[in-house]
């Protein structure tokens, strides 16, 4: 049995709701096998009382990664890119730095860092995990997948960027893009790949002011909540 909970689900911003107070954040567990992925500066529970096995970050930007702006002490290990750990201000004391589209393993899991476009100062990857005989990819924070039609192929589950639904939210500095793409954009790719199981975490203010019109218009889609959990 897998479970998903989805410890925080809004993006960088000062807006929040009842169900959406914490940076995005989301707890896999397997067989007792705690991974955790993200943990920003706008959290609910303190590591002492997740107790992961392990952390992935996407990338520093704060409300992803606590060690951007705090120093906070823990041996957990810490998975990241070289470009993650270069970034931030404070450095964890157990880091393990990984490299993009390199298979690596994680207790029970098989996960690929795969390169997205956000950012142009802090660069992110999105996650493929691979967990008995499932396959789900996170992405939190993107405009576009890079290799995307490899990355989303077979995949089980799609837990996406839900910043904004039709909002344009994609800038542009000489010719590099930066920004958030669309949720409607996101379920499109999901579509055109067969992807029925669709989840978006990370909301933004357009989510949040039009998230009951949103679920209305797109039942087969899921906005994640805090404290939401899944079985998969």
């Amino acid at each position: 049995m897998i479970k998903l909970k989805f410890l925080g689900t809004k993006g960088e911003i000062e807006e929040s709701s009842k169900i959406h107070r914490y940076h995005s954040s989301m707890l896999i567990i397997q067989d007792n096998f705690k991974l955790l992925i993200d943990y920003g500066e706008l959290h609910k529970y303190e590591l002492s009382k997740i107790k992961p096995d392990a952390i992935l970050i996407t990338h520093a930007h704060p409300d992803h990664y606590i060690w951007t702006k705090k120093d906070y002490i823990t041996n957990i290990p810490i998975y990241m890119t070289k470009k993650t750990f270069d970034y931030g201000k404070f450095k964890p004391n157990n880091p393990k730095i990984i490299k993009e589209e390199k298979l690596f393993r994680i207790g029970h899991f098989k996960i690929i860092g795969y390169n997205v476009i956000h950012s142009i100062r802090c660069p992110a990857v999105g996650f493929k995990i691979f967990v008995d005989k499932k396959k789900l990819v996170y992405n939190p924070d993107l405009i576009d997948i890079v290799n995307k039609d490899r990355i989303l192929n077979k995949v089980d589950y799609y837990i996406g960027d839900g910043s904004c639904i039709r909002a344009n939210l994609v800038r542009k500095k000489g010719e590099k893009l930066f920004g958030h793409t669309r949720i409607t954009t996101q379920i499109n790719w999901c579509k055109e790949k067969g992807i029925k199981n669709i989840i978006f975490t990370h909301l933004g203010k357009e989510t949040l002011r039009k998230e009951k019109q949103f679920l209305r218009e797109h039942p087969e889609v899921k906005l994640a909540y805090d404290e939401m959990e899944l079985i998969l």
